[in-house]
């Protein structure tokens, strides 16, 4: 007769964690046979400092925390090594002088719209500026830079109304304020001939 037999899917744990564990236990019990009075458990998971009271809740955490998304922290400070200035100064080499306009455009005006954007830069159309807008993203990501490291657009629908608004990256725009830009970068763009 068959038997039921129960399988534990949990991955396996790394020899490091294993340490952890092992180490967290002989401490609390060591601690606690000695009569010792406990303190918070406290380690360090990516140079953040976490503390616990029991070893339980550090495994527990430090089992949550590896599993867990890339925090918000990591994402700022990838982009806050991304930006120097010298990427800056690559990024603008690379792009021409609507793209440019455009850039400037947006940090003029934080959260413009795409009907004020086509007005400011002379556009005939949305649809002139999407080619803008397709042009730089191919130009960014032909150096390694990803568009939404550089700008934002925040789409939002009014009944059968799209809104389109434009927001620069704040690192992005930190890199250029080191290079006076948009300062010493503006020009007025040359208006298309159709």
């Amino acid at each position: 007769m068959p038997t039921e037999q129960t399988i534990d899917l949990t991955p396996a744990a790394t020899p490091e964690e294993t340490l952890l564990d092992n180490t967290l236990r002989y401490l609390y019990t060591s601690l606690r046979k000695n009569i010792c009075e406990l303190m918070a458990i406290e380690f360090k998971y990516k140079g953040t400092v976490w503390r616990v009271d029991t070893p339980a809740e550090a495994v527990a955490l430090r089992k949550e925390l590896a599993n867990s998304e890339p925090a918000a922290h990591d994402q700022m400070d990838r982009l806050s090594d991304l930006w120097t200035p010298d990427r800056f100064m690559d990024v603008m080499n690379a792009i021409g002088e609507l793209q440019q306009a455009f850039l400037i455009t947006i940090d003029d005006k934080p959260n413009i719209t795409s009907t004020e954007l086509v007005r400011k830069l002379g556009l005939d159309s949305d649809v002139a500026l999407a080619g803008v807008i397709s042009g730089l993203s191919k130009q960014l990501k032909g150096i390694g830079i990803e568009p939404k490291d550089v700008f934002l657009i925040d789409v939002k629908w009014t009944g059968k109304t799209k809104t389109r608004r434009f927001l620069l990256d704040d690192f992005f725009r930190n890199a250029g304020a080191e290079q006076n830009w948009p300062e010493a970068w503006k020009k007025k763009p040359k208006k298309r001939v159709t």
